[in-house]
């Protein structure tokens, strides 16, 4: 992460989801993975990569002394990277640029449906400060380079609609050009990517507040994966402490996809008003690091990444949590690009109010008022025009009984 001179002050937001949500939306593939994600794994990943501990990429033990591009750490880590991703069962591939000088370290995990469609879950491994002085780098970044890792490790044995990159960008500290070399090249290729979600230092919390941030913007669905984020904060129990930066800061890799109008946020520590003293330093070492903090933040970047490839698992499906009348909501296709089915199964002898609501529980478009068909108790609506993003349908009878949907994905 690379400060500029001046910065725009943006609009900060402090944001508290409402739970709105039962436990039974949650998916079970994506709960099973954030209990599988292992804070003592990302630990030891900060400690190779921040030289706290050797490695050994094939010639016997090193120290990474420096990740900064100039240093030998750098092609090293690079290396590590690679192993590590090898490991699971991915085949690395390296994405050169800067004439020659620059490696992008990519892992791929193809969807199943939509495999054209690409999330991608990134940081950058290079580092500061240069010259002959260490630069460790364990909060900026290596606390997002290792949280990358870990994402790949627990995504290995998970299947997605879309497909999931795992991205460590090189050259960030020198102006962003590993992730403007990559977007760019998606860009002119007319890739088509749902979102890309950035960890940038996110192992620092030295006034113990538990503050983070979100940097978000109004580009193509930026304000979606946002709204994402804290949708999966409430509803797998993590408790982050999350402020809305918007619009976002452009000091990181995020504002590589913004560039080119794709949808990114910022996952970071609570740089604007606790910043991490050992930023840039030669003393940015895991002892500074927030242990709990960091696996909350992580934890959040895993599960909105995971919801935005869209896991192919049963609680991902059709069908609500029943009300206590029997009644349940089932809805088709999901995701949707824009006709949609809502069928309610059970007890349909009343008036019942349908509605798409957001989020926040505001209601963003009503889908029917009166009494169901008779025989098949089924409505059929258009959610095209609808912004991009994660809802629920909400149907409320004459009785009072409300019915909530799992999350539908509006394209």
């Amino acid at each position: 992460m690379t400060l500029p001179m001046m910065q725009l002050r943006p609009l900060v937001l402090a944001v508290a989801l409402p739970a709105l949500l039962p436990a039974a939306a949650q998916n079970s593939s994506v709960a099973d993975m954030l209990a599988a994600a292992s804070i003592d794994s990302m630990m030891r990943y900060v400690e190779e990569l921040s030289g706290e501990v050797p490695v050994d990429v094939g010639n016997g033990p090193v120290t990474i002394v420096s990740r900064h591009k100039n240093a030998a750490g750098n092609p090293i880590a690079a290396d590590y990277l690679q192993q590590k991703l090898g490991s699971w069962g991915y085949m690395p591939t390296v994405q050169v640029f800067s004439g020659g000088t620059g490696e992008n370290i990519l892992a791929v995990k193809p969807g199943l449906v939509h495999p054209d469609r690409k999330v991608i879950i990134c940081s950058h491994y290079d580092a500061m400060p240069g010259g002959p002085v260490a630069a460790p780098a364990a909060d900026d970044d290596g606390s997002g380079t290792a949280a990358t890792l870990e994402a790949a490790r627990v995504f290995a044995d998970m299947a997605f609609d879309h497909t999931v990159v795992f991205a460590f960008w090189d050259e960030e500290e020198l102006g962003k050009l590993g992730s403007i070399f990559y977007a760019g090249v998606a860009a002119a290729n007319d890739d088509t990517i749902a979102g890309a979600v950035n960890m940038d230092a996110i192992a620092y919390d030295g006034n113990g507040d538990g503050l983070m941030r979100i940097h978000t913007r109004a580009v193509a669905n930026s304000l979606a994966i946002k709204d994402t984020a804290l949708l999966v904060n409430g509803l797998y129990g993590l408790g982050a402490n999350i402020a809305i930066n918007t619009p976002g800061a452009l000091y990181s890799d995020h504002a590589s996809f913004w560039a080119e109008d794709y949808g990114a946020i910022l996952v970071i520590e609570d740089f604007d008003n606790d910043p991490n003293p050992q930023y840039h330093t030669p003393n940015d070492r895991v002892q500074f690091m927030d242990v709990p903090y960091f696996e909350q933040l992580a934890k959040l970047s895993f599960a909105t990444t995971a919801h935005l490839a869209i896991p192919l698992d049963p609680g991902t499906g059709v069908a609500g949590e029943r009300a206590s009348s029997g009644a349940a909501l089932r809805i088709w296709p999901m995701p949707t690009d824009g006709p949609v089915s809502v069928q309610v199964d059970g007890t349909f002898d009343r008036d019942w109010r349908i509605e798409l609501i957001d989020l926040t529980g505001r209601v963003v478009r009503s889908l029917h008022q009166g009494a169901l068909p008779a025989g098949r108790p089924l409505v059929q609506a258009d959610l095209r025009g609808t912004p991009a993003g994660h809802y629920l349908v909400r149907a409320t009878n004459t009785k009072g009984e409300v019915v909530t949907s799992p999350l539908v994905l509006v394209r």
